[in-house]
């Protein structure tokens, strides 16, 4: 009894992230899974949509089936909660938006050229129901040799550094930049990329290039700036290295990111595929389409997964043991088989053979710290 009702919990997570606003059949679909929930289901259902930071999400979909007439079924104190951290991201969001503009202007008029990436650049420029998505911060994507003009402009613009925090930049910028709001305790953060922001293994285990980005970056207008954007493909493939190797999978808000950037732009697969196989990433990519696949997300087309997957006995292995069912339970630093199966995905066998290798290490550093 208790498993199925952990699986009525799943099937409504799961649902939720791929629901489609307006849509009366995932609305009835979803009130349907609610109307399923057991009452010892909704603690690990409240648990699991903080973790994978899905609470905004829920409710607006929670708003959008009232208005379709599919009002569910859920715990008034389930509704209420994600209600209240709906509230509380778009107040936090409201303050970062404010200062990602003003650090934006100023590098504009300084001629930066940088690339917003994750939260912001998602809520602006891709989510139909951009009270869906809250952020953090800023993350800005800037070329090295750019650091040194992108640290004044900051600083002239009353960002203040923050050298106590982890370096992923060289001098003489700093990785994250804060600016203190007037007349509050807030603060909002920049946090500065060169590239992807991921344990230096994945230097090697890829062939991840930046330069790339930049050479197929555009001019798009966002939030009534002019701004620099990734491609629509480069977009894709990031978002989904960000789940893969942050994550390992287990953040759902990331897949949902996947499908509003497959809605809003029209990306063009072959270029996802080329480009994957050029950054040896496939192994990476590929699983995250898989799982949004077996979500029943926008459908691929015909041949891509086939494509973009590779089918290695390691990676089998990996579908095997992390379907998109087990999602919402997964733990990215959880002592688990597929987290320890993670280690061993590479597209060359020489990096899957050193995952391998490596593998007794991890397995011991697992029992403490995973």
């Amino acid at each position: 009894m208790a498993d199925n009702a952990n699986d009525i919990s799943s099937a409504f997570l799961l649902a939720a992230v791929t629901y489609r606003y307006g849509e009366v059949k995932d609305a009835e679909r979803l009130a349907e899974r609610a109307s399923g929930l057991a009452p010892a289901a909704t603690g690990r259902l409240a648990e699991n949509a903080a973790y994978h930071e899905l609470e905004p999400l829920l409710h607006t979909v929670v708003m959008d089936c009232a208005e379709l007439g599919c009002r569910l079924k859920l715990p008034q104190q389930l509704a209420e909660g994600w209600s209240h951290a709906h509230a509380r991201e778009m107040a936090r969001t409201a303050i970062i938006h404010f200062g990602a503009l003003k650090a934006l202007r100023a590098l504009a008029e300084a001629k930066v050229r940088v690339i917003p990436l994750k939260g912001f650049y998602l809520v602006s420029a891709i989510y139909g129901r951009k009270s869906a998505r809250g952020f953090k911060d800023l993350d800005l994507m800037v070329e090295p040799a750019a650091l040194g003009a992108l640290n004044e402009a900051l600083l002239s613009a009353g960002f203040r550094p923050a050298p106590d925090r982890p370096s992923f930049v060289p001098a003489p910028a700093y990785t994250v930049y804060s600016l203190p709001m007037e007349g509050s305790d807030a603060v909002m953060e920049i946090d500065i990329h060169i590239g992807m922001h991921w344990p230096e293994e994945y230097e090697r285990r890829t062939a991840f290039r930046c330069e790339d980005i930049w050479s197929h970056a555009a001019h798009e207008e966002v939030e009534g700036m002019s701004i620099w954007a990734m491609s629509p493909e480069h977009l894709l493939i990031t978002t989904l290295l960000d789940v893969a190797v942050n994550h390992r999978y287990a953040r759902l808000v990331k897949f949902r990111d996947v499908l509003e950037i497959m809605l809003a732009t029209d990306p063009d697969w072959r270029e996802i595929e080329d480009q994957s196989e050029r950054w040896e990433v496939r192994s990476f990519v590929g699983p995250g389409l898989r799982l949004l696949e077996e979500m029943n997300g926008a459908p691929l087309p015909p041949g891509t997964l086939a494509s973009v997957l590779p089918s290695y006995a390691a990676m089998r292995a990996f579908s095997r043991v992390l379907p998109a069912r087990a999602l919402p339970d997964h733990r990215s630093r959880s002592f688990s088989l597929p987290n320890l199966l993670f280690f061993m995905l590479a597209d060359t066998p020489h990096e899957r053979a050193r995952g391998l290798a490596h593998l007794p290490r991890h397995m011991f550093r697992g029992r403490h710290r995973f």
